[in-house]
């Protein structure tokens, strides 16, 4: 790589006095600067170009408390991360060969190919027109799904506290496929070292969903303690339906469609726990969405009505916030699914105080939880019949129906 300036003077200060982070996450990845802009001030969600099965859009933009620009792919492999970063991503993909901007002499190199891309704007020199076709050529998403190699260990006193205080047992963990994990590799090679080690301060959990038409397996791997906006707090190879593998009954009498794994589990073991002490008779199978913004298939709705009872129903139940309320009135308008919410206060409905199901948890016992629980069946029974036997209700009685006491 030629170099127009010495390491004294070639520095991060000296690049972001010169041209705008926006302008190189822009050329970078390929993006354009209004694009990025909107999605800044609107939080909005993209399809990632760090991958190519991303239907519904999972790449988003946004500036931290520091004022540095962030990338977040919240699917694929999570990607994650400020310009150098996508810079230096950009060159292990062109160069073939890692590039880590955490150290120093790589992080030099990443300034110098900032400055070479934009020597015309720096420098006001003419620049080498062949970087952007290497820059575009770089940034082509991947087919191939990432390969998550798990090493597991055993359960823990914290982990069992950790799950604990939402209800879930160790045993529930087993039978849901959650394993505790040692180390992790992404597509391991010989002599690679893994991405993580048991840390008790970081614990990692590994949701098994399932494996996909090339016999991979479909992992999610999960850091409860980590901060979203400043580490990667789920990293996964999958955007499929969570909770398939447990759904083992042909005759539910409800599906709970939730927003999280951790949801799923937390709910789902109360229910089991109530169904199995005499408190319920229902079946209820309880699922979850990889996001909130993921856009349910004709086919896999299908398949779940399939797993109903004749006269079973699907329900959502997503956070109360924008992002939730559109994901819930998106499920209600294409396949007529009734939400179910934890009101704020908003509109005039209860304040229960949390934004989701396991949240609750932080305000409320676990006796409390159960009979909100019971309570809401209740109701859902009450009103069952105008949705599973009758197709042309007004947009007032569904209205009505979806301000469930939850």
């Amino acid at each position: 790589m030629g170099r127009t300036l010495n390491s004294a003077q070639l520095t991060k200060s000296f690049i972001e006095s010169k041209v705008s982070q926006i302008q190189i996450m822009s050329k970078y990845l390929n993006i354009p600067i209004d694009v990025i802009q909107e999605c800044v001030t609107k939080n909005k969600l993209i399809k990632s170009v760090f991958r190519d099965d991303d239907e519904n859009g999972s790449m988003g933009f946004a500036y931290n408390q520091k004022g540095k620009l962030k990338v977040r792919d919240f699917g694929g492999t999570c990607f994650f991360g400020d310009i150098y970063d996508v810079v230096g991503y950009v060159m292990e993909q062109h160069y073939n060969k890692p590039i880590n901007p955490s150290i120093k002499s790589h992080f030099y190199a990443i300034l110098v190919h900032i400055s070479r891309t934009f020597k015309d704007i720096i420098y006001g020199k003419e620049k080498d027109e062949e970087l952007d076709g290497e820059i575009a050529i770089s940034i082509k998403p991947t087919t191939n799904k990432a390969i998550i190699d798990i090493v597991s260990r055993n359960w823990n006193n914290a982990d069992v506290a950790y799950w604990d205080r939402l209800n879930v047992s160790v045993k529930h963990l087993n039978s849901n496929f959650v394993i505790p994990v040692n180390q992790y590799f992404i597509n391991r090679k010989d002599g690679d070292y893994p991405k993580y080690t048991y840390d008790k301060k970081d614990p990692c959990y590994a949701y098994i969903i399932g494996k996909n038409r090339n016999n991979i397996l479909l992992v999610k791997l999960y850091f409860p303690y980590r901060n979203r906006a400043k580490q990667i707090k789920f990293i996964t190879n999958s955007n499929v339906l969570e909770g398939l593998l447990n759904l083992e009954l042909d005759n539910y009498d409800y599906i709970i469609i939730t927003k999280s794994s951790k949801d799923r589990l937390s709910l789902g073991s109360y229910i089991h726990n109530l169904f199995y002490g005499g408190l319920i008779q229902d079946r209820i199978g309880v699922i979850n969405v990889p996001s909130e913004n993921y856009k349910l298939k004709e086919h896999e709705y299908s398949y779940l009505k399939s797993k109903l009872s004749s006269k079973g129903l699907i329900l959502s139940l997503f956070d109360f916030d924008y992002t939730g309320r559109v994901g819930a009135r998106y499920l209600k308008t294409i396949y007529n699914i009734p939400y179910l919410f934890i009101t704020n206060g908003m509109f005039g409905l209860a304040d229960y105080k949390s934004k989701d199901f396991t949240d609750l948890h932080t305000i409320y016992n676990k006796e409390k939880i159960k009979e909100f629980i019971l309570k809401t069946l209740e109701y859902v029974e009450l009103n069952k019949p105008r949705y599973v036997e009758e197709s042309n209700v007004t947009d007032q009685q569904r209205l009505l129906y979806n301000e469930l006491p939850y």
